[in-house]
């Protein structure tokens, strides 16, 4: 084992206080010491497989977290819309992003995805030297996380830039995580088995 049980990716480190995405209210050093921390007296609420082996969704207490998963949408609220590159993603087009005005609101369920060093560098993606690497803090409001997004599938599926392959997953499993993604997206509550 390293030194570092959890480190900080840099793709993480996009999820700030001003983006869109759901971030921690504090410094990196301190997440990643309380990663630390809670992996000394394995004090984590849930640990989960993730779509591969050598990646996991670890449950934390969300106190710290604020987000837009979720966000209940109302008459008025205020929303921005631009062409642009996602932050993370500016190898890939410029597409349409809405963007909420309105304060994040505090996590009730907050995953930290992580990747194994060695799946980070299949692909020569930047490590930190830790055993794992934080690469998204995944916050939301209800308690089911909603599913990964089609284009993150798609990216991994046929191994893009930014995409980590789905090593061991079928064409009907990827078929099917993108079924209940786009149920998902569209309203519809289902599960496929």
């Amino acid at each position: 084992m390293g030194e570092k049980h959890y480190g900080i990716s840099k793709f993480v480190k996009r999820q700030t206080k001003e983006s869109q995405f759901t971030h921690f209210n504090g410094t990196w050093y301190e997440l990643e010491e309380l990663l630390n921390n809670l992996y000394k007296v394995d004090d984590f609420i849930d640990v989960k497989p993730g779509y591969r082996e050598g990646v996991k969704l670890v449950s934390v207490n969300p106190h710290q977290f604020f987000t837009y998963t979720d966000f209940p949408m109302f008459e008025g609220m205020k929303i921005d819309c631009s062409w642009a590159k996602v932050p993370g993603r500016e190898h890939e087009p410029a597409k349409l992003q809405v963007r909420i005005l309105e304060p994040k609101i505090k996590c009730n369920y907050v995953d930290i995805v992580l990747y194994k060093r060695e799946v980070l560098e299949e692909d020569g993606d930047d490590v930190t030297g830790a055993d794992w690497d934080v690469v998204s803090i995944n916050g939301r409001l209800k308690k089911t996380p909603k599913p990964m997004s089609a284009i993150t599938i798609i990216r991994n599926w046929l191994h893009l830039k930014g995409g980590t392959e789905m090593k061991g997953a079928t064409p009907e499993s990827v078929l099917n995580m993108l079924c209940e993604t786009i149920l998902y997206k569209n309203g519809i509550n289902y599960h496929l088995k």
